[in-house]
C-alpha cells in the first residue's frame, strides 16, 4: 500500500506513511483527498512541502556553524541539530525525551508532531531517538494503530494469535472469517460469528442475556412469592398452601398472600372464591412467566445446536484421523473418492451453528407480525429436518461400513473386526470378506449418492433460509398475495 501511494501521489516514504494513517489506510479516501486540494491534506497530515523545506533548511545553513536548541537554547553545532523539515532544530537529548515522553503516553506516538509546530515526526526519526526497549513498544503502539484504523482489517481474537484478516471490500452485513489459526469470528464487532443474525447489537443482546443474572431474575419473579410482611422472596417447595417465614414468622396463604387463618387447615380470606381481579403482583408474576418459559423455549433450542456443532467439529477431526483412512482401505479406493463425507460433516457444523443463532433472532423478532414468524418457522424447519437427516446418515447409516466402536476399554484392547470384514492384513489394512465385498462396495455406492445428494438439499435450504433473513422475510408477503 505505501509503495502504491508512493506512486500515484508522487511522494516519498515518510510522507505516504504519514498520509496512510491520516486517512485510517483508505487509500481511495487518501488519494481522493490529495488530488481535491493538496494543499489542505498537507496541512492536516503535517506535511512539509518539498519548496519549504529546502527553504528552512538553506535558511539555517545561512545563520552560521553555531546554532540554538529550540528547547533547552544550548548552543550546537550545525549538524548535532535535527529537524523534520520544518523552522525548528532541536538537540539530540531533546529529540529523544521528547519522542520517549510519547511513546509513554501510549497510542498517540504514531502520531508525534514538532514540539513546536504542527509538523510530522517520520517513523524513521523517531526510532533514531528511542532505546531499544521504547523501540519495541513504540512497534507495538504501530501494529495497534494500523489494526484499530484500518477498517478492512482486524485482528485475530485467537489466544497468543498475533494475526490480523483482511477484506477487499467492507461487508455490508456481518460475515464470518477464519483465521489460520482456526479461531473464528465476526468481522464487524469480533465476537462469536452470529449468521444470519445481520444486526451485531442483536447478538450482542441475545449474549449477555444467556450469560446475566437476568435470566435468574426472571426466574425467581415467575417462581417465587414474596413474604406479605418482610418481603422476602419465598419457594413452595411443597403441596400445602399455608406458608411460614422463617425470618419474620408470617403465616399466610400461597395462592392469596392474605393472612392465615388461626386453625391450621384454612386461609382467612376463603381464596377459593373468585373474585375476578388479580393484584399487580400476581400480573407480574403470571408476565415473567410468560417471559421465562418463551426464553427457555428459545434458548434450549439455541444451546442444543451450539451443543450438536461442538459434537460435528469433534466428528470432523475424527473422520480426518481414522475413519476416512478405514473407508479409504476397506473400499480400494482414493481418498479424493470419500471426501463427500467430509464435506457433509462440514454442511452439519456450518448449520448447527446457523440453526443456533436462527433461535436467537426469532426470540426478538415477530413481535407484531404472524405472517413473516410463520414463513421463518416454515424455511427454518425444512432446514432443520434436512440437518437431522443428514446427522442420522452420517452417524448411523455409515456404521455397515465400518468396524465396530469399542464400548469400553476392555474392548479396546480386545476388539475384533465384524463379521462384514477379514482380520486385518499383514499390512495392517481392513479388507471386506470377500463374500460382502461386491455387496458392500455397491451399498457404500448407494450410500455415497444419498449423502452428496442430501448435503446439497442441505446447503439449499440453509442459503434460501440466510438470504430470506438477510432480505427481512420479505418473501411472507409473496405467501400472504398467493393464498
Amino acid at each position: 500500500m505505501i509503495e502504491r501511494a508512493k506512486a500515484l501521489l508522487d511522494v516519498r516514504t515518510e510522507e505516504a506513511e504519514a498520509l496512510l494513517s491520516h486517512f485510517s489506510y483508505d487509500f481511495e479516501a487518501a488519494a481522493t483527498a490529495w488530488f481535491e486540494d493538496t494543499r489542505k491534506v498537507r496541512e492536516t497530515s503535517g506535511l512539509i512541502d518539498a519548496k519549504t523545506r529546502r527553504e528552512n533548511s538553506e535558511a539555517a545553513m545561512s545563520s552560521g556553524g553555531t546554532r540554538g536548541c529550540g528547547i533547552c537554547f544550548e548552543d550546537f553545532p550545525g549538524d548535532a541539530l535535527t529537524t523534520v523539515g520544518c523552522a525548528h532544530e532541536f538537540c539530540d537529548e531533546c529529540w529523544s525525551g521528547w519522542v520517549t515522553s510519547k511513546v509513554n503516553d501510549g497510542l498517540s506516538v504514531v502520531n508525534t508532531r514538532c514540539p513546536m509546530c504542527p509538523a510530522k515526526v517520520p517513523e524513521s526519526m523517531i526510532r533514531k531517538f528511542l532505546s531499544d526497549e521504547d523501540e519495541t513498544k513504540f512497534d507495538t503502539f504501530l501494529r495497534r494503530s494500523f489494526l484499530e484504523n484500518n477498517a478492512k482489517l482486524r485482528p485475530c481474537i485467537g489466544v497468543d494469535c498475533e494475526c490480523a484478516i483482511a477484506v477487499e471490500q467492507l461487508p455490508t452485513n456481518p460475515v464470518s472469517v477464519k483465521c489460520n489459526c482456526g479461531a473464528e469470528f465476526c468481522f464487524s464487532c469480533q465476537s462469536e460469528p452470529h449468521v444470519p443474525v445481520n444486526d451485531c447489537e442483536v447478538a450482542k443482546k441475545w449474549m449477555d442475556k444467556i450469560n446475566s443474572d437476568g435470566v435468574n431474575s426472571e426466574w425467581m419473579l415467575a417462581n417465587t412469592k414474596g413474604c406479605p410482611k418482610c418481603h422476602r422472596p419465598i419457594l413452595k417447595n411443597g403441596g400445602c398452601m399455608h406458608m411460614h417465614c422463617s425470618q419474620c414468622h408470617c403465616s399466610f396463604c400461597w395462592l392469596c398472600l392474605g393472612p392465615w387463618d388461626s386453625g391450621p387447615y384454612a386461609c382467612a380470606r376463603r381464596c377459593n372464591k373468585y373474585s375476578g381481579d388479580k393484584t399487580g403482583d400476581e400480573n407480574r408474576r403470571k408476565r415473567a412467566r410468560d417471559s421465562l418459559e418463551r426464553y427457555v423455549f428459545y434458548y434450549e433450542r439455541y444451546r442444543a445446536h451450539e451443543d450438536a456443532s461442538k459434537k460435528a467439529e469433534q466428528d470432523v477431526e475424527r473422520f480426518k484421523d481414522s475413519v476416512l483412512d478405514i473407508l479409504i482401505d476397506l473400499q480400494r479406493t482414493s481418498k479424493q473418492q470419500v471426501v463427500f463425507i467430509m464435506d457433509a460433516l462440514r454442511q452439519v457444523t456450518e448449520c448447527r451453528k446457523i440453526l443456533k443463532w436462527t433461535y436467537a433472532y426469532a426470540y426478538y423478532e415477530f413481535a407484531d407480525d404472524q405472517s413473516k414468524k410463520e414463513f421463518f418457522e416454515y424455511i427454518q424447519g425444512d432446514m432443520e429436518r434436512c440437518l437431522e437427516l443428514l446427522s442420522r446418515m452420517i452417524e448411523s447409516d455409515i456404521k455397515p461400513f465400518l468396524p465396530p466402536e469399542p464400548e469400553d476399554d476392555e474392548q479396546k484392547q480386545n476388539v475384533s473386526p465384524p463379521s462384514t470384514l477379514t482380520d486385518e492384513l499383514q499390512d495392517g489394512k481392513y479388507q471386506y470378506a470377500p463374500e460382502k465385498q461386491e455387496s458392500l462396495e455397491n451399498d457404500f455406492a448407494l450410500y455415497k449418492a444419498r449423502l452428496i445428494d442430501t448435503t446439497a438439499v442441505l446447503r439449499k435450504f440453509t442459503d434460501t433460509l440466510v438470504s430470506e433473513m438477510a432480505k427481512g422475510l420479505l418473501g411472507a408477503r409473496n405467501i400472504d398475495k398467493t393464498d
